[in-house]
């Protein structure tokens, strides 16, 4: 795998171990603030839209997009080569827009906390029999015919359908198309909506910056309840498949794309991509890491503790010391990084910017400082996956793979780890562990998270992926 492609898939999967960190940790009162959702602050962990900031959850779901955005250039170049024109490239972003949500209702209908009134270890028998079947649903086995891998992954589809619509009667769970998984959901219709956006300006970066632009000012004028932007933004034609307010999310997407784009055309222009060890440079690549490692941190910081001035100085300050930085690395890929670099300064400055509108920056409900300030630092992240690969040869095969295999991982630890710590009684192990202080019920959630890349890690090795 390319190391500058590899980072990508570090981010998503640092967005995953995320996901189910934040997801499988115990919520305790005594846990700083920081340690959860900004709108969803300790003691009573109440939804309070009124409050501004973000923390380090609520960098989980955008880094997951902004992945998906950057993949998206990455794949769909490749079908352009081979001759595939509009009408195959719609017609797979609507399979996958559709399959996709297709496996947000599954999710949302037959994860295993839904089934408290069924005896545990039924729940979790059945629990890992869904997940069976999201198996043969998704699989690509890499020996097999494709066509007898698409009538396979049909059969599994067909077999969820005939499941889930049983947990009702056996288990009287309210099964209904409009009970999904919103994460899920929103990536299915980010799928369609971002591949159509790309595809239709990949020959115009001006165009792609001018539907962000209408985007952002469409969310900024859809807060006026009074005017027809915000009926609009509120219209739900199909509730349960697609809602207006889910394209607000292109704009993560698009600058995902816009990375993605300058990954590509580097690699493209390279005929062979070397990855040297510069010992002169070492020092430079260092600092370069520190400082970015900085900039992420300082704006989380700031941003939570509202003391967003200081940060907005510091962050110009160290942005400063990291074109510098960029700049002296000169190598094969210093070029690319400093294009990265550079787009992540404007999304930065944007979101800083934008920040005291919309009452503040706010993953819920999103606001467009939101967007551009963690679409900056997923790009650092990408950055600092680079640097440390290219200067200092290291590969992150665990994390990459776990990457590269989001749908497997995304439901390891809810439909496989879960029900098999059931029947274990390694649930109860945990339990009491976590029981033991505030920060053992935090180390729980880290269990759960290294378990998920433990039984992704083997299957990515092995060439078997989910797919949609």
């Amino acid at each position: 795998m390319n190391g500058r492609i590899e980072a990508i898939d570090v981010l998503r999967a640092l967005a995953i171990i995320g996901m189910v960190l934040s997801g499988q940790m115990i919520w305790h009162a005594d846990l700083p603030a920081a340690m959860f959702h900004a709108q969803l602050p300790p003691p009573t962990f109440a939804f309070n839209p009124e409050v501004a900031g973000i923390t380090w959850v609520d960098l989980v779901f955008p880094f997951f997009l902004f992945s998906m955005g950057a993949a998206i250039p990455l794949a769909l170049r490749k079908r352009e080569s081979r001759g595939e024109g509009w009408q195959e490239i719609t017609r797979g972003a609507v399979h996958r827009w559709l399959w996709l949500a297709l496996f947000a209702i599954f999710l949302g209908n037959t994860r295993m906390g839904l089934l408290h009134e069924t005896n545990r270890y039924a729940a979790a028998a059945a629990t890992l029999v869904v997940w069976g079947l999201f198996f043969v649903m998704f699989v690509r086995v890499p020996s097999m015919d494709r066509r007898k891998n698409t009538i396979m992954n049909w059969c599994g589809c067909a077999a969820l359908i005939i499941v889930t619509a049983l947990y009702s009667p056996l288990f009287g769970v309210d099964v209904s198309v409009r009970h999904s998984d919103i994460i899920i959901l929103i990536l299915s219709n980010m799928a369609l909506f971002g591949t159509l956006a790309w595809w239709f300006t990949r020959n115009s970066l001006t165009a792609r910056i001018v539907i962000l632009a209408v985007l952002t000012l469409f969310k900024l004028a859809s807060g006026v309840e009074t005017e027809w932007g915000n009926r609009i933004w509120e219209w739900e034609p199909v509730g349960w498949l697609f809602s207006f307010d889910y394209i607000q999310y292109l704009c993560i997407i698009i600058p995902g794309t816009i990375a993605g784009d300058i990954i590509h055309n580097r690699l493209s222009a390279q005929t062979a991509v070397t990855t040297e060890y510069e010992k002169g440079k070492m020092a430079h690549a260092i600092l370069l890491e520190l400082v970015l490692a900085a900039l992420t941190v300082v704006s989380i910081w700031g941003m939570f503790t509202r003391r967003v001035a200081l940060a907005a100085v510091i962050s110009i300050l160290l942005c400063v010391c990291a074109e510098a930085l960029g700049r002296m690395m000169e190598d094969r890929q210093n070029g690319m990084r400093l294009q990265l670099l550079h787009a992540a300064m404007i999304w930065l400055l944007l979101g800083y910017v934008a920040e005291p509108l919309e009452g503040g920056i706010k993953k819920d409900p999103a606001t467009v400082s939101y967007f551009f300030v963690t679409s900056a630092l997923a790009s650092f992240v990408v950055l600092m996956a680079m640097v440390a690969n290219s200067h200092f040869k290291i590969r992150f095969r665990v994390l990459s793979a776990c990457g590269a295999n989001p749908m497997f991982a995304y439901t390891a630890s809810g439909y496989l780890i879960t029900p098999v710590a059931t029947l274990t009684m390694l649930s109860v192990l945990i339990g009491r562990m976590a029981a033991l202080s505030p920060w053992c019920g935090f180390l729980r959630g880290v269990i759960y998270a290294l378990l998920v890349v433990a039984v992704t890690y083997p299957m990515t090795r092995k060439n078997i992926y989910w797919k949609s």
